[in-house]
């Protein structure tokens, strides 16, 4: 193809104005996200605005510039990324190194590079510089990869550096995403909150998408997926693992919970390196489960959590508390984290059990829900990270039945500790005018005042 003398940007890359957009929030803002449904064009874009960025930089008089374009691995890299570049990028803009994974602009246009790079192992790029960092699927990776590459972004002349980011709702790290890009919450230290923005992708936004696709998408008989792959919902997504969750259904006011109702602690341990999560729940007498306090904490010693769980505990009386089995483990210390909570005033009575597929399906049991019956797990708003977490976990991709663990399942792994040991049982009503009776009764002939007034169904497993 003969070289072109000048270069019209939008000719070259027929960005939709969805992708307009977009390219004009990168300009006002360091950190922009744009993402959300299926087939939104996400990738496309990525690939494009950084074109678009190396061209500006040379009309600035600033050559040669090195800007990043990530996935999380080789395989979604070639499959989202270098396998469209070859079709994509005429011969007379630049030329694509195969062996480097770097596409260059010819010198006319200022010789910068795209290095497509993948995030198997982040450290690779601890001293490498860019001016312009890109990652496609953000929620597949970790918040501490984002945390490495954002110290990346220095190149000379450039003060105006970015970080621009395509994802769907879903994966490893939409909890994070989420958090930052579309809740607006951040870390206390951030200095650049007002810098963060997200532009919806949807799907209905791309004019280039076939229709075949949008039918079978529209297809879906799920109503939340549905809307989840055509609206991009945040709070529904692909690989959602507890799809029951909804807040308007299982998240309530707190109340006093009454003297009666059997009451019941479970505590998923960790040390200072970790997150130690505790709950207290109790049962009604139609067998719901209320979470009604929580402790959720990081950073402390294991004398420290129980310390505090213990404070939290003064004057109730419990009729167990469920933990982590590995809490018995000596791992050659003078004491197991067992041992530690009972000296420091918790009782640890029931060991998690070991199958967590059958945990993990009374845990949907207890989630859901219908038309015409409520769940029969309800949770106090003052219990955020249990609300938080439940419902951005994820499937594990190799062990689908199972919780993907490298997500934040410290609430749900104590809840799937405690909810295993219920069988049937439920607070019993209180007592009628009869059954007081006869206690008053069995009392005077010495006997049980308590034998046969409950079903058996009802005792302690």
């Amino acid at each position: 193809m003969t070289p072109k003398k000048t270069l019209n940007f939008d000719e070259l890359a027929h960005f939709t104005p969805k992708q307009k957009e977009a390219s004009r929030a990168v300009k006002k803002f360091r950190f922009v996200l744009f993402g959300g449904a299926m087939g939104g064009g996400k990738s496309y874009f990525l690939r494009w605005q950084l074109i678009y960025m190396l061209l500006s930089f040379h009309q600035r008089g600033i050559d040669g510039v090195t800007v990043g374009l990530f996935c999380e691995d080789y395989t979604n890299l070639n499959d989202r990324q270098l396998s469209k570049i070859k079709a994509e990028f005429p011969a007379w803009l630049g030329e694509y190194n195969s062996s480097e994974h770097n596409f260059t602009l010819k010198k006319r246009w200022g010789g910068g590079i795209i290095a497509f790079r993948n995030l198997d192992d982040v450290s690779k790029y601890q001293s490498a510089e860019f001016a312009v960092i890109a990652v496609d699927e953000l929620t597949r990776n970790k918040e501490e990869i984002f945390n490495v590459l954002r110290t990346r972004l220095r190149w000379p002349k450039v003060p105006d550096t970015r970080f621009i980011a395509a994802s769907n709702p879903g994966g490893i790290g939409h909890e994070w995403v989420k958090k930052r890009w579309l809740d607006g919450v951040h870390h206390a230290n951030e200095k650049e909150p007002d810098q963060f923005i997200c532009i919806p992708a949807l799907l209905k936004d791309n004019p280039h998408i076939d229709p075949s696709y949008l039918a079978q998408i529209e297809s879906i008989p799920d109503e939340k997926k549905r809307n989840a792959y055509l609206n991009g919902n945040w709070d529904i997504f692909e690989g959602q693992y507890f799809t029951e969750w909804d807040k308007t259904k299982h998240v309530v006011k707190p109340f006093e919970i009454p003297y009666s109702w059997f009451r019941f602690r479970s505590i998923d341990m960790s040390g200072r390196n970790g997150t130690t999560s505790c709950h207290w729940y109790a049962i009604d007498h139609d067998g719901t489960v209320w979470v009604y306090r929580e402790y959720y904490a990081s950073g402390l010693d294991s004398d420290r959590h129980a310390i505090k769980i213990n404070e939290l505990s003064k004057d109730e009386e419990y009729r167990y508390t469920t933990f982590d089995n590995s809490a018995l483990a000596q791992l050659g210390l003078p004491e197991t984290t067992y041992e530690i909570y009972w000296r420091h005033g918790v009782e640890l009575t029931i060991p998690s059990m070991k199958n967590r597929i059958m945990g993990w399906d009374i845990v949907h049991q207890y989630l859901r829900w219908d038309e015409k019956n409520e769940p029969r797990l309800k949770v106090f708003d003052t219990c955020p990270n249990m609300i938080r977490t439940l419902p951005m976990l994820i499937h594990d991709e190799l062990h689908p039945e199972d919780v993907d663990t490298r997500g934040e399942d410290h609430a749900a792994d104590e809840l799937r500790y405690f909810l295993q040991t219920l069988r049937e049982q439920k607070t019993p009503r209180p007592l009628n005018a009869v059954q007081k009776r006869m206690m008053q009764i069995r009392r005077l002939h010495g006997l049980d005042p308590s034998e046969g007034l409950y079903p058996e169904s009802n005792e302690t497993s």
